[in-house]
């Protein structure tokens, strides 16, 4: 799965999403966790292509308030949704052909586990100091306070070569692009065939690096600090 990532754009840059061009603001969140529920960097259309902060959970239409909310956590997360069900998924398939999005990242962390020990690591894209995940988004109104929120999940794929010798036991990755298919997937005009082809899309190991981290990397001030651990060998990781 996906429920925490990093992102780091050390100044304002201009980014290319087919042919629209946008400036990014200098951003420095090494670790957030899915589960703080709070706003994350994406880009999306309103109408026109922008990016933005959303709320990460993508609420389901049904709730009507914050009470209702905090209690349908204890059921189930929607910080991520699966591509093979995104299209038949209750929260998700009111928004899938309409609001989708790209979710700004520049690293993510996931965890191995070895007998009964779990080791984090750090994942990235060689070369791409920010790179795109899929998401889909929709709009919230609290029902009691009228509050709005725009809010997303993000899509979550098989596990390429590498990631699945990382994530070993429930073998996920969320479904990261390439900037000519993060494109795609933004275009208005897909069928379900094509949403499910792009949801379900794998970026080659070959493009991925990653390296391990504290246990403890999200309670410690650098979280993306490299930590080499005895148990491992070059057979353990890769």
């Amino acid at each position: 799965m996906c429920y925490v990532i990093g992102i780091k754009i050390p100044k304002k840059q201009t980014i290319k999403i087919g042919s629209t061009v946008l400036d990014i603001d200098a951003i420095d969140v090494p670790m957030q966790s899915g589960f703080a529920y709070d706003q994350w960097p994406v880009i999306f259309k309103e109408p026109l292509l922008r990016p933005g902060l959303m709320h990460w959970e993508l609420i389901p239409h049904w709730v009507r308030n914050e009470k209702e909310l905090t209690e349908s956590r204890k059921k189930y997360t929607t910080l991520n949704i699966k591509a093979e069900t995104i299209l038949s998924n209750k929260v998700a398939q009111s928004s899938i052909h309409t609001h989708r999005c790209l979710v700004l990242a520049s690293h993510f962390f996931e965890w191995q586990q070895i007998e009964k020990e779990k080791y984090p690591h750090l994942i990235s894209i060689k070369e791409s100091p920010l790179f795109y995940i899929a998401g889909v988004w929709n709009t919230w109104t609290n029902q009691n306070t009228g509050e709005i929120k725009n809010n997303f999940g993000i899509i979550t794929t098989e596990a390429n070569g590498l990631m699945s010798k990382i994530h070993n036991v429930k073998k996920r990755m969320p479904t990261i692009f390439e900037e000519n298919v993060a494109n795609a997937w933004v275009n208005e005009n897909l069928n379900d065939a094509q949403i499910l082809e792009l949801a379900k899309h794998q970026i080659s190991d070959s493009q991925m690096s990653a390296y391990t981290v504290a246990k403890n990397f999200q309670q410690i001030e650098n979280p993306c600090e490299k930590i080499e651990y005895k148990i491992f060998t070059p057979q353990t990781l890769f």
